[in-house]
């Protein structure tokens, strides 16, 4: 290693460290009680009980292990559980379990945060090798993409996902076409992250394109070849095995199954209302996260170009491989959500180094090709100023977010309203609204459609409902993935946009939420104008 890698390594660090002390700022707040992670982010608020229970003391050994594999959440895969389980843990035994705020940013820190700047260094290493200014460039312009910096304010999976994928590409580019030890290492990692979450199966692309070439390249024979393709599948099938202990448990396995299509199924089709799919629902997302399309097109036709460059020509063909199959499945076949590219879009966003002097320009190296360069290189710097603005406008909402939130208010509101209840209350909330703990207070909440089948089954004494839920589900485009089961719902919301539910009578709203209470407790706590 050269003085001048070196130093690029330093300021990367010193950058990273940085960006880390950064992300804690807004990680740190809002986080105080269940209720705020509820209501900002509802998969956080769903995984933590099941990490607790992970690390709960048990009778013996056995079932210590057994409920630590057998967590029934399988909606994420056992490599994004175990660590936090075990981060929890480390904080328990500090005598910090039970305290969320603290508990809530180690995981967002450890487990979202760290990966992912870690999968910057392994794509900047592969574009440049930290051999120049170039390596600090493409870092800071990577860290820089929205996208990147929204997925650092949440505790998820996504930037496990982009650490796995890009070592993936790593070790395939590492190994050459040579099929030795990083080529099985590929193998491993893809398994890991396939357990994670299935996006792995979409290196299917990358293997094949990388196989076949070494056969047109007369580097393998068709025996090998096919020895080779079942050697990958065969060791990241046992991957997937032992990054999903709960897969040799019978009716964990069942179960586990069962989530998997649930979740093909709703990320195809949509949770309860189909989502529209196609680039035009989903521009409105990938601009606010990735850029303008200018800059989009930009990054893929520089992609296609450093095609003809032969000394980073296998790069170029690892990253594009492995963005076309999920970006056509994300397009096409499923609605898009922001995370759900990252892996995919950064790598891709990384081969704009390419358009990186990589000498001194004077009059005898400057070409057409070289100023076309540059003239690119020069929006590329335009569209690192609008995201350096979005940066900002997504630090400040998240650093305040808890700062006269719309959704609190209505709650202390509610407290006012329900003063004249004393007694121990029955309470159904929306989990985008603020419903803390209270004594004598027994919560619920749904993240299905309601129907008054349930509000009626679960003999609500008070229910928060969010308008934004009701505005979503009436409005004149939405369709119900069962029209019957949606026909009903929307039967029950019309009633609460009306303010009318059955058997319920309204007490309070806003343009955040509805207040109601049921129609016999309004009679006895409120006078009776309230209540007719």
């Amino acid at each position: 290693m050269c003085k001048k890698q070196h130093w690029v390594i330093c300021a990367l660090a010193c950058i990273s460290i940085l960006a880390f002390v950064l992300y804690a700022l807004p990680n740190a707040k809002a986080s105080g009680n269940m209720a705020l992670v509820t209501m900002f982010e509802p998969d956080e608020s769903a995984m933590i009980g099941v990490i607790k229970k992970m690390v709960s003391p048990q009778i013996d050994l056995v079932y210590t292990i057994y409920r630590f594999v057998a967590y029934s959440f399988y909606s994420y895969g056992f490599p994004l559980f175990a660590p936090s389980a075990l981060l929890y843990k480390l904080l328990s035994w500090f005598g910090q379990g039970d305290n969320l705020s603290l508990v809530m940013l180690s995981l967002r820190q450890i487990i979202s945060v760290l990966p992912m700047l870690a999968s910057l260094w392994v794509l900047v290493y592969m574009q440049d090798q930290f051999k120049s200014w170039r390596s600090i460039a493409l870092f800071i312009i990577l860290l820089s993409v929205p996208a990147v910096l929204q997925n650092g304010y949440w505790w998820h999976p996504d930037g496990l996902v982009m650490l796995l994928a890009s070592l993936v590409l790593y070790f395939l580019w590492k190994d050459e076409r040579g099929f030795g030890r990083n080529f099985d290492i590929a193998a491993v990692l893809c398994g890991v992250l396939v357990a994670l979450k299935v996006v792995g199966l979409f290196f299917f692309l990358t293997i094949a394109v990388v196989l076949i070439w070494s056969l047109i390249e007369k580097r393998l024979t068709w025996k090998r070849f096919f020895g080779l393709s079942a050697r990958f599948i065969l060791i990241m099938a046992v991957s997937i095995i032992i990054a999903s202990p709960h897969l040799l448990i019978p009716k964990h396995r069942d179960f586990a199954f069962r989530i998997l299509k649930r979740e093909i199924f709703e990320t195809s089709k949509g949770y309860g209302i189909i989502y529209a799919k196609g680039l035009s629902a989903a521009w409105p997302v990938m601009r606010k996260y990735y850029g303008e399309a200018c800059f989009l097109l930009i990054t893929l036709g520089v992609s296609i170009w450093s095609l003809w460059d032969e000394k980073t020509r296998y790069l170029r063909v690892l990253i594009l491989t492995w963005f076309i199959p999920l970006s056509a499945h994300l397009l096409f076949f499923s609605h898009f959500k922001y995370q759900y590219w990252l892996p995919v879009a950064i790598p891709v966003f990384s081969n704009l180094a390419f358009l990186f002097p990589q000498k001194k320009l004077n009059r005898a190296n400057v070409n057409p090709s070289v100023v076309l360069k540059l003239v690119l290189l020069a929006a590329v710097a335009v569209q690192f100023g609008f995201f350096l603005n979005r940066d900002a406008k997504l630090f400040q909402d998240r650093y305040h977010r808890a700062e006269n939130n719309p959704a609190i208010q209505f709650y202390y509101k509610a407290l006012d309203e329900l003063a004249p209840v004393s007694q121990n209350l029955n309470v159904y909330y929306d989990y985008r609204l603020y419903v803390p703990q209270k004594e004598g207070w027994s919560l619920e909440s749904s993240f299905d459609l309601l129907t008054y089948d349930y509000i009626n089954s679960g003999n609500f004494d008070v229910l928060f409902l969010s308008q934004q839920r009701i505005r979503d589900y009436l409005k004149p485009s939405a369709t119900g993935i069962d029209p019957l089961a949606f026909a009903k719902s929307q039967e029950f919301y019309r009633d609460a946009d009306a303010g009318s539910i059955a058997g319920y009578r309204l007490l309070l709203r806003d343009k955040t939420a509805l207040l109601f209470i049921r129609q016999d407790d309004c009679a006895k706590y409120y006078a009776p104008e309230r209540c007719e």
